[in-house]
């Protein structure tokens, strides 16, 4: 019984820790997101191209989704930051 639970274990590593990062990817928006989503998201397709599993399916959801997150965070702080951005380069003495 336990040698079942070792080897059921043993083929899921890159499943759990895909899921892992999937969360992390949704907690961390921005560009550490980002980063962390693809990572993630390439642990767990390789996953399931080798032992699919509902961690790994779960997982590469979870990764999108956070990637999906960063990406439009990224994007909103861009256009509300933009006028502010450019009112501060016009500000700054010219050398």
């Amino acid at each position: 019984m336990a040698i079942k639970k070792e080897a059921k274990a043993k083929g899921e590593e890159l499943g759990v820790v895909g899921f892992i990062l999937g969360i992390l990817s949704i907690i961390f928006v921005g560009s550490n997101g980002i980063i962390i989503a693809i990572v993630g998201f390439f642990f767990c397709l390789v996953q399931q191209k080798r032992n699919p599993t509902r961690l790994g399916k779960i997982g590469m959801i979870l990764n999108v989704i956070g990637f999906i997150l960063a990406v439009v965070l990224i994007v909103l702080l861009l256009t509300v930051l933009k006028p502010y951005l450019e009112q501060l380069g016009a500000n700054f003495p010219v050398q």
